[in-house]
C-alpha cells in the first residue's frame, strides 16, 4: 500500500507547473511533469482550486478530472487501463476524467514497463488512490451538510445525501476536501466486482484522437528552439573502438555544423553507447549524408571473428557439452537402457531484432546545471540515472519526459539511445536530437538470443514416455552487465524450459555454457519463444511418433491437476506468491482453442492444424493454427488463440493484445532472422528483415477468458505458442518437420 501525505501548495505548483490553488496530496510516489504538448496544453488549461492525491489524481473546480499515467504506452493500453483503476474507486465519470503521461521519477514506485506486470503491480496501488480521494470528498460534503459520513454516498463525480437531495460535483467540493485528514489506506473500502462500471469494460485508449489525426507525440517527434541533429555511425562489431575517423568531406555538406568522436568500446557493454562518430547538423537530411561520407576505420576486437551461422550448426550438430543440470526427477539414464524406442530431436532459433517502426530517439537539453530529456523510453528512471552519469549531475537534477513510443517491445527498456543524446548535448552546448535510422537499428541494437535445444525421449513397449532429457545452449542477458556470464540463468530458464509443465516419471533439464559475441537483450516474450517452440514442437513429435492426437497427448503429457512445483527437483522457479503454475488453468486454455477451432476439424487437401500452449508471465495460452501447402508454397489461413490471464482490466486492449502476439509470433517464427558474419550483423532494413505483411495475415479468433484470478501479464503470454503451433500445422498439411526457425528458410511464404 502506498503512504498518502500532503503536500503545500509551493511544492504542488513545482510539481504540476500550472496556477492551481487549494491543496495536495503526495503518496510516496510523486511528480507529474507533462511529456507531451498535448498534456502540456491539457495541464496549462486546468485552472481554480485542486484537490491533488500524489501523482495520480488532479480534481480542478471546473469539475475536471487529471489521472496521472506513470507506465510508458507503446500500444498495450496501459496508460488507459491503470486509470480506469483510479477512475472506478473514484467513481468519477470517465467522460469528464484526462490522463496525462507523469515524468520518470523514483518517487512513483518501479516505472520499467516491461514484463508484463504494469496492472499485476499497480492495480491495488490505483485502487487506493481513487479510494481515497473519494472518501475525502465524501468526508468534506459530510462536513459541509453536517450529516454523519455514511450518510453520504459519491456516483458519477458527484457527491450526494439522499435524505436531503443535496447534491454537490467533485469540483464544487475541491477545496473543502483539501481540508480533510488523508485517510489512512487500511481503513478504505473498495467497490465490489458487480458494481464495476469502468474495470471490466472496453473502454477506448485515451490517444486514440490524436493518434488518428496524427497529433500524437512520439520521441521522433520532439522539437526543441534551437535543437540540433545527429546521426552516429557506430562501431559494427562488439567491443570495436575508433582507430581513426576522415570528415572532410562530411563537413562540405551544407547544414553540417560538427564531427564528434563517441569513446565506446566497453565491456560488459550494458547500456553504454557503442563506440562511434557523431555527424551534428542543423537538420536530420544533413547529418545522414554527412554522414554517408564519412571515413571511419575501427580497432574491432576479439567479436569480429564470430559468424552466427557456424556457431549455430556446431551447437546443433554436435552433442551438448559444458552442461549444468538445472531439473532431475528420477533415473533418466536407467530409463533410456530400458526404452523400447528413443526419439531425439534438435531445435535452432536465430536471433532476432525488436522491429519497433518507430526508432530509438531521444532529445536532450542541458542548461544552468539542469538536464531535460524527451524520449520514448520505457524504462524513464533508467535514462534519469544513466544520463545523470553521463552527465556528471545528480539524478535530481534530471527531468524526463516520456513521449509515445511507436513500438517497444523491451528495445526501449535500454538507455543507449538517451546516453548518446546527453554526452552529445554536454560537449556542445545545444540541445540534440538523436535519431537512430533503420539501419542502425538492425545493426546497433540488442538482439534476442539464439538458441539451440536438443531433446530426446524413451519410450516404453506401450508406447509411453518414460522419460525425457532435453539440454539448452543460449547466451544469457546476464553478459550484458558481466562477461563471466556463460550460462542462463535461473529467471531464464524458468521461462518455459525448467519449468516445463511434464508429469513424465523420469526427467533432467541441463544448460550448457555459451559466449555472447553481441548484445544480448530482452525482447517480447525474451526466452519463453525459444523454449515455448521446443518443447512443444517435441510433444508434437512425440505425439505423431506414437501415433496421437497432437491435443489429446499434449493434454496426457502436462498430466493431473496440480501446481507445479520444480524446488525438489532442483530448480527453484521465480513465480510471485500467489501465482502458482496450476495446470488445470493451462489445460483448460488448450480445450477453449479446441472448441473454438473445432478441434480436429476436417480439412482440405493440403491443409492442417497445429497446436501449442505456454505459461508465461503467470498468464495461460494456448493457439492452433490451420495453414494450407501447396508444394513449397505456405498461407497461414486461420489463428485461434486462447488466453487466461485472471481478472481482465479492459477486454479491447486484452483483444487488441492477442491479434498483435499473433501478427509478431508470425513474423518470427515465419522471416525473423539475425545473422552475424566477422561479428557483424548482415540485415539491414525490412528488405532483408521483413515483417508479416496485411495479405499473408490470417483470421484471427481470440478467446478471452475471464476468472476471479489475481491479474497477470497481457502483451506477451500471447506470442511464445505461435511457432510451435505453426510448424506443427505444417506437418499435418503433409510438409516437413522444421526444427530451425525462421520458415522461409524451407518454405516460400504466400
Amino acid at each position: 500500500m502506498a503512504d498518502i501525505t500532503k503536500i503545500n501548495r509551493r511544492d504542488f505548483l513545482k510539481i504540476t507547473g500550472v496556477g492551481a490553488t487549494g491543496f495536495a496530496l503526495q503518496a510516496s510516489l510523486s511528480s507529474c511533469y507533462s511529456s507531451t504538448k498535448n498534456d502540456i496544453a491539457k495541464l496549462g488549461s486546468l485552472t481554480g482550486a485542486a484537490l491533488s492525491l500524489n501523482v495520480f489524481v488532479h480534481i480542478a473546480t471546473n469539475n475536471r478530472v487529471t489521472i496521472m499515467a506513470h507506465r510508458s504506452e507503446m500500444g498495450q493500453g496501459i496508460k488507459t487501463g491503470l486509470p480506469q483503476v483510479v477512475a472506478e474507486e473514484l467513481d468519477a465519470d470517465w467522460n469528464k476524467v484526462d490522463v496525462l503521461q507523469a515524468e520518470g521519477d523514483q518517487k512513483y514506485g518501479e516505472q520499467e514497463t516491461d514484463g508484463s506486470h504494469s496492472v499485476r503491480s499497480f492495480y491495488q496501488t490505483m485502487r487506493e488512490m481513487g479510494a481515497s480521494a473519494k472518501l475525502m470528498l465524501r468526508q468534506a460534503a459530510a462536513d459541509l451538510w453536517q450529516v454523519p459520513l455514511e450518510s453520504v454516498d459519491a456516483k458519477k463525480h458527484q457527491v450526494m445525501h439522499a435524505a436531503s437531495g443535496k447534491v454537490l460535483s467533485y469540483g464544487d467540493l475541491a477545496e473543502a476536501a483539501a481540508k480533510q485528514k488523508v485517510p489512512d489506506t487500511k481503513s478504505l473500502t473498495f467497490k465490489s466486482p458487480a458494481d464495476y462500471t469502468l474495470i471490466g469494460k472496453p473502454i477506448p485508449i485515451v490517444d486514440l484522437p490524436h493518434m488518428v489525426r496524427g497529433a500524437a507525440h512520439y520521441g521522433i517527434d520532439t522539437i526543441l528552439p534551437g535543437m540540433v541533429h545527429a546521426s552516429i555511425e557506430r562501431c559494427p562489431v562488439l567491443g570495436g573502438k575508433v582507430k581513426s575517423f576522415d570528415a572532410s568531406k562530411t563537413k562540405s555538406i551544407a547544414g553540417v555544423i560538427d564531427v564528434i568522436q563517441i569513446d565506446g568500446g566497453v565491456e560488459p557493454a550494458g547500456f553504454n553507447p557503442l563506440a562511434g562518430v557523431a555527424v551534428i547538423a542543423n537538420n536530420t537530411w544533413a547529418a545522414l549524408e554527412g554522414r554517408k561520407l564519412l571515413k571511419v576505420e575501427w580497432e574491432t576486437g576479439a567479436h569480429v571473428a564470430y559468424d552466427s551461422t557456424v556457431v549455430l550448426a556446431q551447437l546443433a550438430s554436435s552433442n551438448p557439452v559444458n552442461a549444468k543440470v538445472v531439473r532431475s526427477r528420477g533415473d533418466v539414464d536407467k530409463a533410456f537402457a530400458n526404452a523400447t524406442q528413443v526419439h531425439e530431436a534438435v531445435y535452432t532459433l536465430p536471433h532476432l531484432e525488436h522491429a519497433t517502426l518507430e526508432p530509438p530517439a531521444a532529445t536532450v537539453k542541458i542548461a544552468d546545471g539542469f538536464c531535460e530529456v524527451w524520449a520514448c523510453t520505457q524504462s524513464p528512471q533508467e535514462v534519469r540515472k544513466h544520463v545523470a552519469e553521463v552527465v556528471g549531475i545528480k539524478p535530481e537534477q534530471i527531468r524526463v519526459n516520456v513521449t509515445l513510443l511507436g513500438g517497444g517491445f523491451g528495445r526501449k527498456a535500454k538507455s543507449d539511445f538517451v546516453a548518446e543524446a546527453a554526452l552529445l548535448a554536454k560537449k556542445i552546448g545545444k540541445p540534440v536530437k538523436v535519431t537512430w535510422s533503420r539501419e542502425d537499428c538492425f545493426r546497433n541494437g540488442y538482439y534476442h538470443a539464439y538458441s539451440v535445444q536438443h531433446f530426446k525421449a524413451a519410450l516404453d513397449k506401450d508406447q509411453q514416455v518414460i522419460a525425457i532429457n532435453a539440454n539448452v545452449a543460449s547466451p544469457s542477458i546476464g553478459s550484458l552487465f558481466n562477461a563471466g556470464v556463460t550460462q542462463l540463468q535461473d529467471f531464464e530458464l524458468g521461462q518455459g524450459f525448467a519449468n516445463a509443465p511434464c508429469e513424465t516419471p523420469n526427467l533432467r533439464f541441463s544448460n550448457s555454457s555459451v559466449d555472447a559475441h553481441t548484445r544480448i537483450g530482452w525482447l517480447r516474450s525474451v526466452y519463453n519463444i525459444n523454449h515455448a517452440f521446443s518443447y512443444n514442437s517435441f510433444i508434437d513429435e512425440l505425439a505423431r511418433a506414437t501415433k496421437r492426437d497432437p491435443l489429446e497427448f499434449q493434454l496426457s503429457m502436462i498430466g493431473s491437476d496440480r501446481e507445479i512445483d520444480t524446488k525438489p527437483e532442483g530448480f527453484a522457479d521465480s513465480n510471485p506468491a500467489g501465482f502458482a503454475f496450476k495446470t488445470a488453468r493451462l489445460k483448460n486454455v488448450l480445450n477453449v482453442v479446441k472448441e473454438s477451432c473445432g478441434w480436429p476439424a476436417l480439412v482440405n487437401k493440403g491443409e492442417g492444424w497445429g497446436i501449442a500452449a505456454h505459461h508465461s508471465f503467470l498468464s495461460y495460452v494456448a493457439v492452433a493454427t490451420k495453414v494450407r501447402l501447396e508444394k513449397d508454397e505456405l498461407r497461414v489461413l486461420e489463428v485461434h488463440i486462447a488466453l487466461d490471464c485472471g481478472q481482465i482490466l479492459n477486454p479491447d486492449r486484452v483483444h487488441s493484445q492477442m491479434e498483435g502476439s499473433v501478427i509478431f509470433g508470425l513474423s518470427g517464427a515465419l522471416l525473423g532472422e539475425i545473422t552475424f558474419k566477422n561479428g557483424t550483423v548482415l540485415q539491414s532494413n525490412f528488405d532483408h528483415y521483413p515483417l508479416l505483411r496485411m495479405y499473408q495475415s490470417p483470421k484471427i479468433v481470440v478467446k478471452l477468458i475471464g476468472s476471479d484470478e489475481k491479474h497477470s501479464g497481457v502483451g506477451e503470454p500471447g506470442v511464445p505458442p505461435i511457432a510451435a503451433s505453426l510448424t506443427s500445422a505444417i506437418v499435418s498439411a503433409g510438409g516437413p518437420r522444421i526444427r530451425e526457425l525462421p520458415v522461409v528458410k524451407h518454405l516460400q511464404l504466400v
